[in-house]
């Protein structure tokens, strides 16, 4: 059966750089949204969608897309991205627990390079914050959407609950909520395989990969039990 080869040498390397990229984000914010409007913020979460089978070192795509359905514009739209209960403090990653490590967070996904961003946009567009764990999109207008996307390589095998959080600002006094008056929130469960890409024949001769909801299949049928959450 063909499977994709991912040398040690180039994960680390990739690893290394998510790690350097990740901790370079944020800094002192310094009272730069001491003049932010403050107050409650009705925010939508109109779609949240990440791809719960994935295969190892595969790009996938996280969207979370928010409705501003107050009548006030949101100062600073932004997302919290953790992976609850595994020690993170940096998104997409978890806290190793070796004792006397440097930096014990480690990739669960690498973010690729020039995102998160607004879906159709150019340039990168989810600016990271003191806390690297959030991603600010600018203001958001009343009644207008704001679609963020990451884009991703998963990175380790296991089964996770990827979890986001919506925030309007970065001040404490600027908030998000939604309907029931609570903040804007979800989980999104994902297994990491760690079996390769698997391939086929198609039609013209060509050996190409199978579909995800083929992989995905073949994945179940032969993994009959796998452990809890975690790596």
């Amino acid at each position: 059966m063909p499977r994709f080869i991912l040398t040690l040498g180039l994960l680390l390397g990739t690893l290394s750089a998510a790690l350097f990229a990740a901790g370079c984000g944020g800094g002192d914010d310094g009272g730069q949204f001491s003049n932010q409007a403050t107050g409650e913020f009705p925010v939508e979460v109109i779609d949240a969608t990440f791809e719960p089978v994935q295969t190892i070192a595969e790009t996938y795509d996280l969207t979370i897309a928010v409705r501003n359905s107050g009548d006030q514009t949101i100062p600073a739209i932004n997302a919290v991205i953790n992976l609850p209960g595994l020690g993170s403090t940096l998104a997409f990653a978890y806290g190793d627990k070796q004792q006397g490590l440097a930096m014990n967070q480690r990739p669960v996904w690498v973010v690729e390079e020039g995102w998160p961003k607004l879906a159709g946009t150019t340039g990168r567009g989810g600016a990271t914050t003191a806390d690297r764990r959030t991603f600010e999109f600018g203001e958001l207008k009343a009644g207008d959407t704001a679609n963020m996307v990451w884009r991703v390589v998963a990175v380790r095998p296991g089964r996770y609950e990827l979890a986001y959080q919506i925030g309007a600002g970065l001040g404490p006094d600027t908030i998000a909520v939604d309907a029931s008056g609570n903040p804007p929130r979800g989980l999104l469960p994902v297994r990491i395989s760690d079996f390769a890409r698997l391939t086929e024949v198609n039609e013209k001769g060509q050996v190409v990969p199978v579909s995800r909801a083929e992989q995905a299949r073949v994945e179940a049928q032969q993994e009959s039990a796998e452990p809890g959450i975690g790596p």
